[in-house]
C-alpha cells in the first residue's frame, strides 16, 4: 500500500493516554492485536482470517479493506469513528488537508485514474465535464467535494462520496473558499468581485461596519459548512442566499450558535 498512499507528511508517531498508546498518521498492515489510531489503516491484502484475529481496533479516520477481507472485522471489537471503506488495492489513496484541481492539472493526468482523495477537493470551474470524463475511471472522495453541475454529472457512476458535496451551477464565476478563520473588513469585501460565490468551511466573522449593501452586491451565493457569526441585517442576509448548510449561524454574543438556515436554504 506504501506507493498508493500519499501524504503532505507522513507520521506514525505514538501518544499516550491512560488506556495505552496511539498511533497517528497512515499504518500499513495490522501493528499489533489491539490497535489505536488517529488517521487511515490500509488492511487491503491483508488476509481475512489475520484481520479477524484482531482482538480490537479503535480508530478516528479510516479503515480500507479489499473484497476478499471485507467481512473480517465482524468478530473484532471495533470503536469506528470515521468511515470503512471497501477498495481495490490499486486504487491511488492521497491525503491533503486541501486539493483544487485546475483544468490544467487534470489535463496532465493519464486517462483511467482510480483514485480515493481524503480532504477538501475542488474542481474549479474550468474543468470541462469530457475531461473529467476520460481521465478518472473510479473517484472516491472523503471529506467535502466542490465541483460545477457538469462535473458531478461526468462522475455519476465513477464515484463515491463520504462527507458533503457542494454542487455548484456551470456558470458559476468567481469562487472563495474560506478553510480558516476569516474576519471580514470593509476593505476585504469590497475587493471581492460581484456575485462571489463564497464557501466557509472554517470560520467567518463579518462585523457590524460591513453593510448590508456591500454584501449583498458581492456575495450571491452562499455555503456554509463552518461558523458564521454576524450582526442583522447581514445575517439574515447570508442565510437567505445560503444554498448548502452544514454549519452554524450566529450573531455576535450568542452563546449557543446552533441555529441552521433550513427553512431558507435550497
Amino acid at each position: 500500500m506504501s506507493e498508493q498512499c500519499e501524504m503532505a507528511e507522513e507520521s506514525t508517531a505514538e501518544e499516550m493516554d491512560d488506556e495505552g498508546p496511539w498511533q497517528n498518521g497512515v499504518v500499513s498492515g495490522i501493528p499489533g492485536k489491539t490497535v489505536r489510531l488517529n488517521g487511515i489503516l490500509d488492511l487491503r491484502g491483508v488476509p481475512a482470517e489475520q484481520v479477524a484475529a484482531m482482538e480490537s481496533l479503535t480508530i478516528n479516520g479510516i479503515v480500507l479493506l479489499d473484497e476478499a477481507n471485507r467481512n473480517g472485522l465482524a468478530e473484532v471489537e471495533t470503536s469506528i469513528n470515521g468511515s470503512t471503506v471497501v477498495a481495490d488495492s490499486d486504487l491511488r489513496v492521497i491525503i491533503q488537508p486541501d486539493m483544487e484541481f485546475s483544468k490544467a492539472a487534470v489535463e496532465a493526468m493519464a486517462a483511467g485514474q482510480k483514485m480515493m482523495l481524503v480532504g477538501n477537493v475542488f474542481f474549479k470551474p474550468d474543468v470541462p465535464p469530457e475531461l473529467i470524463a476520460e481521465k478518472f475511471e473510479r473517484l472516491h472522495v472523503v471529506g467535502i467535494l466542490i465541483a460545477c453541475e457538469g462535473v458531478q454529472g461526468a462522475l455519476l457512476g465513477k464515484m463515491e462520496s463520504t462527507g458533503i458535496s457542494i454542487t455548484l451551477p456551470d456558470d458559476v464565476g468567481e469562487v472563495v473558499r474560506s478553510m480558516g478563520a476569516n474576519e471580514w473588513t470593509k476593505e476585504y469585501v469590497e475587493r471581492l468581485a460581484d456575485g462571489t460565490t463564497y464557501v466557509n468551511i472554517g470560520a467567518t466573522e463579518v462585523p457590524e461596519d460591513v453593510s448590508e449593501s456591500l454584501v449583498q452586491a458581492k456575495i450571491a451565493t452562499y455555503h456554509n459548512i463552518g461558523v458564521t457569526e454576524a450582526a442583522e441585517p447581514v445575517l439574515s442576509l447570508l442565510k437567505a442566499r445560503c444554498k448548502t448548510n452544514m454549519g452554524q449561524f450566529s450573531a455576535p454574543g450568542e452563546e449557543d450558535p446552533g441555529e441552521t438556515c433550513e427553512e431558507e436554504c435550497e
